[in-house]
């Protein structure tokens, strides 16, 4: 491990890896004491930035540089060891994941091994993506912006020192240059984590550069000194500075961070933390607590441990929800010994002597090497895509769970990610007969609860000779947008309702708004209908279904699984949780005193699915939702009755207007 001094070895940063790796582990394996334990991978990069940056300087003054003697150096350090645990997953994962995720996993392994898992997995990061723990390469992403900025920094720092002149002012221009790339980073990360609803900063280098970026100045800043002729910068390199750092990072492993906004301003705590910890150089000799045997192993297997230590996590759950067993300490535990086993053997076995064994492990026996991996996995991948994922492997009958978790959300060019974007150019997507021409007559407004039923509106619509329009956004409710109740709602949920809201009353047609949606509240709704009706709209009201409160096609692919057969039909008492009753009979409540007005029609799917005060949750051996309360796009059809009376009942009352007003 080389740093910016041209020391041999830091014992202090290796501590600081473990102390890391310790973190991340005892955060994702869900172990008391680690709820901020994700800062581990913020502490990563810090130590990155000072490790790497201070290289390519150092070999810049002693005018030895080269990009691809760099990339090599990174290639022999990072590839090896992801390429056998990538590999290792892609063989895991055949025998427990089920076809179009194992599409999936073949194509993270992929982007894992090409250093842009950062961009796939933010691409995968909507509203109905895979839940993390189904994910076995997640935690790859890491290492893809770790790469990219082993691309940029070098390039730029070379580039720099290229044209800029003198030794000292050399230095210089580099670090204003490079201080000002890590101000503009943190000022995107703030701005992005507070306006961006996807959280896609999560993976982005753009708003995490500024954190290797923390640790590269300080190794400019001493190398700088040293070309000065001044050892040490007094009030930084003390016990008392390398003491707050070290408290400051354990203080952050330990309190609960909120990481869906992350990163963002408090990320700046552990990331001065670590910058204190590698800038105070304290505590470097072997004799130190920090050189204790234990710690210093840990940091050395510390890559190692954070490749396998994940999959592991992942298909451990896979293996244990399956045959109805929850995770206890026990388990961890063997998770955690599983994870220091696989690592030692990698570090042992796959880095080592990769990194040691030069003669051998030549730069072109790396890259044909590395060539050969890519080339076998691509060619795995186009005979997977060619056969679907291999369903053969697996049980026939666990494939009805596949197909309802298929989480394409009906006309998805149509409906707006949580930052009100889509991939359609129209401003509202049309659905039902849309070639009879004129003025559409009806609109769909809502979340995915109310998208979701988009195939038997659609359907009944054109039936009934209805054109409509698509005003659906993920994760955004219908409401009318008020400054004070809705403050805590993403800025651009408010505005799409308020601009929906606005078109609705400013048009006279159109006349039908079906509204559905996630409410947490019954008053939202009520106010909403309330605010339609007074305009003269008709209202179809979709009520509530079910909320089931667990991923319905994989727990039944864990009962089917368990009982060694297909279950074809699985119904559930119909409990007051479960039907949502008390939030159901406020929305009747409040809106009793339209009970007269035939311009509100209530549209309630519950009589689809319950019955008899039961539920089915799958029925002729299709499952009726694909997760925790959407239905399945299997099935969807089965609600295109309750939605053709609706339109025919709203098309009814515009009838008897017209005929009033002739």
């Amino acid at each position: 491990m080389e740093n910016a001094r041209g020391d041999a070895f830091r014992v202090d940063i290796n501590a600081l890896r473990a102390l890391s790796v310790i973190a991340v582990v005892g955060y994702h394996f869900q172990i008391s004491g680690f709820a901020g334990g994700f800062v581990g991978v913020d502490v990563f990069l810090v130590i990155t930035g000072y490790l790497m940056t201070g290289k390519v300087l150092t070999d810049l003054t002693l005018d030895r540089f080269s990009v691809r003697d760099f990339c090599i150096m990174r290639m022999r350090r990072i590839y090896p060891a992801l390429a056998v645990m990538a590999a290792s997953s892609v063989v895991a994962g055949w025998f427990v994941t089920l076809p179009r995720e194992y599409l999936k996993h073949l194509l993270q392994a992929l982007s894992a091994l090409t250093f842009v898992s950062n961009f796939a997995f933010d691409s995968d990061n909507g509203y109905f993506a895979m839940a993390a723990q189904t994910k076995p390469l997640l935690h790859t992403w890491s290492l893809s912006v770790e790469w990219q900025f082993y691309i940029w920094m070098p390039l730029v720092v070379s580039l720099i020192w290229r044209f800029a002149s003198g030794s000292k002012s050399k230095i210089s221009t580099v670090m204003i240059a490079l201080q000002v790339v890590a101000v503009l980073s943190l000022a995107w990360c703030v701005w992005e984590t507070r306006s961006d609803a996807m959280g896609s900063s999560f993976f982005s280098l753009r708003a995490r550069a500024w954190e290797p970026l923390a640790g590269g100045l300080i190794a400019i800043a001493e190398i700088r000194r040293r070309s000065r002729g001044v050892t040490k910068i007094p009030w930084l390199e003390t016990g008392i500075s390398a003491a707050v750092g070290w408290a400051l990072v354990v203080g952050c492993i330990a309190y609960p961070l909120p990481e869906s906004r992350w990163p963002g301003l408090l990320t700046i705590v552990p990331i001065l933390g670590a910058a204190m910890i590698v800038g105070a150089r304290r505590w470097t000799g072997e004799k130190s607590l920090l050189g204790m045997s234990a710690i210093q192993r840990l940091g050395d297997w510390s890559y190692s441990i954070y490749l396998w230590h994940w999959p592991i996590w992942v298909f451990a759950l896979g293996w244990l929800s399956t045959r109805g067993y929850g995770v206890d300490g026990s388990h961890k535990m063997l998770m955690v010994l599983a994870s220091l086993a696989l690592s030692i053997a990698s570090h042992r076995y796959v880095e080592q002597p990769v990194r040691l064994r030069r003669d051998f492990w030549t730069p072109r026996t790396l890259l044909t090497s590395f060539s050969a991996t890519f080339a076998l996995l691509l060619g795995f991948i186009a005979l997977a895509f060619l056969n679907n994922g291999f369903p053969n492997r697996l049980p026939d009958y666990l494939l009805p769970a596949e197909l309802a978790r298929r989480t394409n959300t009906p006309r998805d060019e149509c409906f707006r990610n949580a930052n009100s974007t889509k991939k359609a150019g129209e401003t509202y997507c049309n659905f039902g007969s849309a070639e009879v021409g004129g003025e559409p007559s009806a609109m769909l407004w809502g979340d995915s609860f109310a998208n979701q039923y988009l195939e038997p509106i659609s359907s009944a619509a054109l039936a009934n000779g209805i054109h409509g329009l698509i005003a659906t956004q993920s994760a955004c409710r219908p409401f009318i947008d008020d400054p004070v109740r809705n403050s805590t709602d993403q800025q651009a949920c408010r505005d799409f309702n308020r601009s929906a809201l606005d078109f609705v009353l400013n048009h006279t047609e159109p006349s039908i708004v079906v509204v559905g949606g996630n409410w947490g509240n019954a008053l939202e709704a009520s106010a909403l209908a309330d605010r339609l009706l007074s305009s003269g709209k008709t209202v179809v009201l979709i009520m509530p279904l079910l909320n089931i409160g667990f991923d319905l096609p994989q727990r039944w692919i864990e009962k089917q699984v368990r009982a060694g057969g297909a279950i074809g039909e699985w119904s559930v008492d119909a409990a007051p949780d479960l039907t949502m009753s008390s939030l159901r009979s406020e929305i009747v409540q409040n809106l009793h005193k339209h009970r007269d007005n035939p311009r509100l029609v209530m549209v309630d799917p519950q009589s689809v699915v319950c019955e008899q005060n039961r539920c089915y949750l799958v029925r002729n051996g299709q499952a009726n939702f694909r997760d925790t309360a959407h239905i399945s796009n299997v099935n969807a059809i089965q609600y295109s009755g309750l939605f053709d009376a609706a339109f025919r009942s709203a098309l009814h009352v515009g009838t008897k207007a017209d005929q009033r007003m002739d």
